[in-house]
């Protein structure tokens, strides 16, 4: 991107160094850690440059400043360029829009990657002539398409709805992510493991930067929920294996956010504060648990525990609002003025943003009696628990 963008010398290296270096913040389970690091980062102890972005990108700051092995090959006013350039933006606009925009050279790289990994054709875009299509008119000015390149940025912006519909937020991705962050908020809130804590309660020291570069997946798991003896805490343990032997929880409901309820709470439900859904998401759990308890048969000693019992809400964008990244959208360069990427496209200005996918799913540590008979517990299962979590969420409102 940048050589047909003729960005040349220190300029170039600052952006090589920035594709490099932008993941470094990632913990274990690389973007999954996400939720864990900014629901238990110290944000009192923060300093207000780090209080201003995601915690991992503040731990990706600090490791590109603090770094022994990068302070030996990459003088500190280049990695305080790098830094600035990750955040709010260095020097020309198109630095940052190569490193992080709508059209950036992650997604450009990720889309492709991902779909060969997984098998599937969902992320192919014609990469050669979407990069063919980039221009830059103003040296100084914001990066933008030519004329000709709205059908290549059709077919990019579709590959990342897709990878999103099908990949991204594909049932299984969904429970084994929610997985893992559940078992670290239980191996911190309930088992009291301290070098869990320490790992995920960012407080922007060196200390805690020394010991979270540290920490890789299988550390993780072979210290948190080891092969061979008992784990540390009993119950991220217990999700832990139930994660490494491939017993996933089951989804026992789905349902849409919206349509066809057309209630102003049901609608809103993923507006709520974090703290606010965290509350009514432990209600639904205590209510789902009980049920499924009675429902399934269980006896006292088997009964299911609310703490494995996961509601959540996700949503997919539509593909219009996917063609911009923060608010920030993709210009073409028409005359006499640029004009947004969706006015330019027939395609793009015939899709309604507002068709969203918004959805509410319930997961738990359930065996179905009988596959065959899933989707019909499922569709007795349906109503009784959209009224708890409708009732729940009344509840938080008031």
């Amino acid at each position: 991107m940048a050589e047909q963008l003729k960005v040349e010398g220190a300029e170039l290296r600052l952006i090589r160094l920035a594709g490099l270096l932008h993941d470094t913040g990632h913990g274990p389970f690389s973007h999954v850690s996400e939720a864990s690091l900014d629901w238990f980062g110290d944000k009192e102890k923060l300093k207000p440059e780090q209080k201003e972005h995601k915690i991992h990108e503040a731990v990706t700051a600090e490791i590109i400043r603090t770094d022994p092995e990068l302070c030996q090959i990459i003088p500190d006013a280049e990695r305080e360029s790098v830094i600035q350039l990750l955040g709010n933006g260095y020097g020309r606009s198109v630095l940052k829009q190569i490193v992080s925009g709508p059209l950036d050279a992650d997604k450009q790289d990720y889309l492709l990657r991902d779909s060969y990994f997984c098998g599937v054709q969902y992320g192919h875009y014609d990469l050669a002539q979407l990069q063919r299509s980039l221009v830059l008119p103003d040296p100084d000015g914001d990066l933008m398409i030519d004329e000709d390149g709205v059908h290549a940025v059709e077919q990019f912006v579709l590959a990342k709805y897709y990878m999103t519909a099908n990949i991204y937020r594909h049932r299984v991705r969904l429970i084994t992510d929610q997985m893992i962050t559940r078992a670290i908020r239980l191996g911190i809130e309930s088992d009291n493991l301290e070098p869990m804590k320490r790992l995920y309660t960012f407080d922007g020291t060196a200390g805690f930067i020394r010991n979270y570069q540290k920490w890789d997946d299988a550390r993780f798991m072979e210290t948190f929920s080891p092969v061979h003896g008992s784990p540390p805490g009993p119950k991220s343990g217990a999700m832990l294996r139930r994660l490494r032997e491939r017993k996933l929880l089951k989804e026992v409901f789905k349902d849409p956010i919206g349509k066809p309820y057309h209630s102003k709470s049901w609608e809103t439900l993923r507006g709520l504060h974090k703290r606010a859904a965290d509350t009514l998401s432990k209600a639904v759990a205590q209510r789902v648990a009980a049920y499924l308890t009675e429902q399934l048969g269980l006896k006292h000693e088997n009964a299911i525990d609310p703490d494995f019992v996961i509601a959540h809400s996700y949503g997919i964008k539509s593909a219009r609002e996917s063609s911009r990244n923060d608010e920030e959208g993709i210009l073409v360069n028409v005359k006499p003025a640029p004009q947004p990427f969706t006015d330019e496209s027939t395609l793009f200005k015939s899709i309604n943003e507002q068709y969203s996918d918004n959805f509410v799913v319930v997961f738990a540590p359930i065996e179905w009696p009988n596959p065959d008979t899933k989707d019909a517990l499922r569709a007795r299962w349906k109503e009784p628990i959209r009224s708890m979590i409708q009732e729940e969420w009344g509840r938080t409102k008031t």
